[in-house]
């Protein structure tokens, strides 16, 4: 599978963690709207660790128990500010939601831009780093760390994009799960998301042993966005 670096965690993701280990809500089948359980049988769809799973990456287990916790003071907001939220404050490059256009993508994930200095003005990345070093007996460099960003930098496009669309797709299945229903608006962007990350140039950052299995669970999501809302 794809081997995330842990470039742009949000400033707010120990918060998020903290949230929850608090929260006692158990992202299950039980626990979903009715219209959510009778639609998502498949198990992918509740899995914790299934990197395609709405839930299962890091990014989309975040995101997902972000927008609960923040639904409950946010009933009538759009979906969509949260998202625009989450998303700014991991200090990716931009890059536009609504994008499709294979050319603009493919730019994106190639473009080194200023990444680097970026990252090396990435306090919470930085720290990550001195923990990672602390935690096995090993000095940190912030030399090496910088050296280590240089090196990377070049390709962690993919990285970044997957992240993203990871966090739109689960606002948007975590706000079927959690109200029978997606407002259009996040429903479109999910179906977006699932499409660029059908693209061969992010399918194939994945292991070969794994891109059936994800282009197939890809393609069912899209097929179950179709019948919600009906």
């Amino acid at each position: 599978m794809l081997s995330y670096f842990c470039y742009g965690q949000k400033e707010s993701s120990s918060t998020l963690m903290n949230t929850k280990q608090m929260d006692e809500f158990e992202l299950t089948p039980k626990n979903a709207h009715p219209k959510a359980k009778k639609l998502l049988k498949e198990s992918f769809y509740w899995s914790p660790i299934d990197p395609t799973g709405p839930f299962g990456s890091d990014e989309g287990s975040d995101a997902f128990y972000g927008f609960r916790q923040w639904r409950l003071a946010n009933k009538s907001t759009s979906p969509l500010n949260y998202l625009d939220e989450l998303i700014s404050s991991w200090d990716f490059p931009k890059f536009d939601l609504n994008e499709s256009d294979t050319s603009i993508i493919k730019e994106y994930i190639t473009a080194k831009s200023n990444t680097s200095s970026d990252v090396f003005n990435n306090a919470v990345l930085m720290e990550q780093f001195r923990q990672i070093a602390k935690s096995s007996g090993s000095e940190f460099s912030e030399e090496q760390f910088k050296e280590l960003i240089t090196t990377i930098s070049g390709s962690m496009g993919g990285t970044f994009l997957t992240g993203i669309d990871n966090a739109v797709i689960a606002v948007g299945f975590g706000q079927f799960v959690l109200e029978g229903k997606i407002d259009e608006d996040i429903k479109a962007l999910t179906q977006t998301a699932i499409k660029r990350e059908l693209l061969p140039i992010l399918i194939e950052k994945w292991t070969n042993e794994y891109q059936a299995t994800r282009v197939n669970q890809l393609n069912q999501m899209l097929k179950v966005l179709d019948k919600m809302n009906q």
